[in-house]
């Protein structure tokens, strides 16, 4: 099942650029989307994973010792919202949409 997160970490824009730099090549085995951007409070980081122990995988094997070069964790502690994906509509570039799991269970019945 996928595993998604929204994450905020009361960082500045720049510590962020500088972790996620050394982080892009190669991308991760499992992320599905990411997406980042400054907030008033730091930054907020929406990732979808193909699991959640793809997640924890790169968070133990690239993530930690990426921010642990940098000089350690934000402080405070990074905030993790779970999201289970009940709806989720892709678009496809050609203006049309891939329905996601609600809209396929609609069909169905």
């Amino acid at each position: 099942m996928a595993y998604a997160y929204v994450q905020d970490v009361a960082s500045s824009w720049e510590d962020y650029q500088r972790v996620a730099a050394s982080l892009v090549d190669p991308v991760p085995a499992g992320l599905i989307l990411h997406v980042a951007g400054p907030t008033d409070e730091g930054v907020r980081i929406i990732d979808v994973w193909e699991s959640e122990e793809s997640w924890q995988r790169f968070r133990a094997e690239r993530l930690g010792p990426a921010i642990a070069a940098l000089g350690g964790p934000s402080r405070p502690e990074p905030t993790f919202r779970d999201l289970h994906a009940e709806h989720v509509w892709l678009h496809d570039g050609r203006g049309s949409r891939t329905p996601g799991r609600d809209q396929r269970e609609e069909k169905n019945r």
